[in-house]
This record gives C-alpha cells, sequence and structure tokens, in this order.
C-alpha cells in the first residue's frame, strides 16, 4: 500500500508540471485534382504498347491490360452504337 500511494504521489507531481498543449493552427485542405480528359487516340499521356512489345514480364502484363482496355472500348461503342439503333425514336 506504501508503494502505490508513493507512485501515485509521484504521477500526480509529474503530471502538475506538465504544460498543456496548445492546438495546432488548421491547415487549408489541399484542393480537389481537376479530372482530365483521357483519349487514348489524341493523349499522348496514355500508356500505349510499344512496337515490338515489352520484354519483361511486368511489360507484358501491361501490355496484356492495354489491349484489354482497347478492347472493352470498342465493345462499349459498339453496344451504344447498338442501342442508339434500337432506341431511336420514329
Amino acid at each position: 500500500m506504501k508503494h502505490f500511494v508513493a507512485a501515485t504521489l509521484c504521477a500526480a507531481a509529474a503530471l502538475a508540471g506538465c504544460k498543456p498543449m496548445s492546438p495546432r493552427p488548421a491547415a487549408a485542405p489541399p484542393p480537389p485534382p481537376q479530372p482530365v480528359a483521357q483519349d487514348p487516340k489524341t493523349d499522348p499521356g496514355i500508356m500505349q504498347i510499344p512496337e515490338g512489345g515489352s520484354n519483361s514480364a511486368l511489360g507484358k502484363a501491361r501490355d496484356a491490360a492495354v489491349r484489354t482496355k482497347g478492347r472493352i472500348q470498342q465493345y462499349q461503342d459498339e453496344v451504344a452504337k447498338q442501342a442508339d439503333e434500337v432506341f431511336k425514336n420514329p
């Protein structure tokens, strides 16, 4: 019991000597990123498959992803064209 009282008194004395923390000034949040229209046909920043293909496994996986993305876009364009023909008002 004697040690508990001593420990409690030491902890209370240590906390009494501490300065309270001052709050940090609020920083303005960064502006949201601007959306960028990406068209693989006109935007040179879009990844293109290099001539002859890639040599590494990572590069080949990227090439396959780019090809798949292109096929998906072609399919979506075809579906949209067919939907326009089906739902065209007479």
